[in-house]
């Protein structure tokens, strides 16, 4: 996802999304659908995505994140967050179950209207159309990301007024994942290799890839999970009628 529209853009987007994430854990919790201590506990790995995001942003002011490319040549921030989530869920079955009962309980038009964020990515194509960012990248990505956001907010205004097929629903969201993860890291020695992909290790860029974007794609698999249980759920059912 590469959105670059201006110094402060990026920071407000991953307000928005640990916002949108918190308001997810407090509308279970609130309806009771997921226990206190389990809402404690999906807090925690939040406060600590939050507090990663305040330490890769204070490395990329201090030029650290440009000065470890030529000894760590991998996008190795984006890694983090999904090693504390996958951690964190391997662990605690409570947190897995309390996730996915979100991801049951949440109105479906919440996770894709999300998305939309990702319309955010136009502001990146254009400073590379202008020649203000050298990579390639921002095209690759950027373009594909740009409409899978537009398709977002189309989808979710139109759940508003009726109803979308959950296993379209779920193949539209692996799609959402698949635009980032694949094109990013299955080439990864490619980009790192590239001399203008050094504008992602920049501030307030670094965010994107070290947590904003880690996120928007977990919501994605996430919602993704909900739906297909849902569906395997009604299959079970209809079996035993």
């Amino acid at each position: 996802m590469v959105i670059d529209m201006n110094l402060s853009i990026v920071p407000i987007y991953l307000a928005v999304v640990f916002l949108f994430c918190f308001l997810l854990v407090r509308r279970a919790s609130k309806n009771e659908f997921i226990e206190k201590a389990v809402e404690r506990k999906i807090l925690l790995l939040l406060l600590a995505f939050i507090v990663w995001s305040v330490s890769i942003a204070l490395l990329a002011l201090g030029d650290q994140h440009i000065s470890l490319m030529a000894k760590i040549p991998l996008l190795w921030q984006a890694f983090v967050p999904v090693v504390i989530w996958i951690t964190a869920l391997i662990l605690s079955a409570e947190l897995r179950s309390g996730l996915l009962k979100i991801a049951t309980h949440t109105p479906a038009h919440w996770f894709v209207l999300i998305q939309s964020l990702r319309l955010g990515a136009i502001g990146g194509v254009v400073k590379g159309l202008n020649g203000e960012i050298a990579s390639g990248y921002i095209f690759w990505i950027g373009i594909p990301d740009f409409l899978f956001g537009l398709s977002a907010l189309f989808i979710g205004l139109l759940m508003m007024n009726r109803k979308i097929k959950a296993r379209l629903l779920l193949v539209w969201h692996l799609i959402g994942f698949s635009l980032i993860f694949f094109p990013t890291f299955v080439i990864m020695s490619y980009w790192m290799n590239e001399p203008g992909f050094v504008f992602i290790f920049e501030y307030p860029m670094i965010l994107a890839p070290g947590m904003l974007v880690p996120l928007l794609i977990s919501l994605n698999l996430l919602h993704a999970w909900g739906l297909f249980q849902n569906e395997r759920q009604s299959q079970l059912q209809s079996l035993q009628t």
